[in-house]
């Protein structure tokens, strides 16, 4: 009986192994696929100007950021500025 154990367990193991192999080989696949197509002489014409139209998007979000994040930055060196005139005045008065 506990021959017919030892071989079931290793069967299961090995049903298991290959049940596994499947999606593994499948996604090797996918990522291969995906690592050929973005090389760009293979890229299709339809997925290069699908990827300038992106890049010229990117391109303005950051623009927008820095005209946003511009103000905050102002403010923050100039409250900086005065306050290390302050300390540096305090500083001198004792």
């Amino acid at each position: 009986m506990d021959l017919l154990r030892d071989l079931a367990v290793i069967l299961l193991a090995a049903e298991a192994f290959f049940l596994a192999l499947i999606p593994l080989a499948l996604f090797g696949g996918l990522v291969y696929g995906v690592w050929w197509l973005r090389r760009h002489r293979n890229m299709p014409t339809w997925l290069r100007t699908t990827r300038e139209y992106l890049l010229l998007g990117l391109s303005y979000v950051e623009q927008a950021m820095d005209l946003a994040a511009k103000p905050v930055i102002v403010v923050s060196r100039a409250s900086a500025t005065v306050e290390g005139w302050i300390h540096g005045l305090r500083r001198g008065e004792r």
